[in-house]
């Protein structure tokens, strides 16, 4: 009886570890920080991926860009 128990309770843990349980894995998103720049013309923060980057300075839009 006691090895059926013991059978039983570690099939039970085989497929919740397996099928049931979630990983612990961290978001992508937390790891994916933007970082932000300051416009020269204006003094406004954008990413740097949407930033204007002209003769070492960044710039929020082309408007700034020819005002600078």
């Amino acid at each position: 009886m006691l090895k059926t128990l013991i059978f039983l309770g570690a099939i039970f843990g085989i497929i919740w570890f397996f099928f049931i349980r979630k990983p612990n894995k961290p978001s992508a998103s937390a790891h994916q920080e933007e970082e932000m720049v300051e416009c020269a013309q204006c003094q406004t923060f954008i990413s740097q991926k949407e930033a204007i980057l002209s003769n070492g300075r960044y710039f929020c839009s082309r408007e700034c860009l020819l005002k600078g």
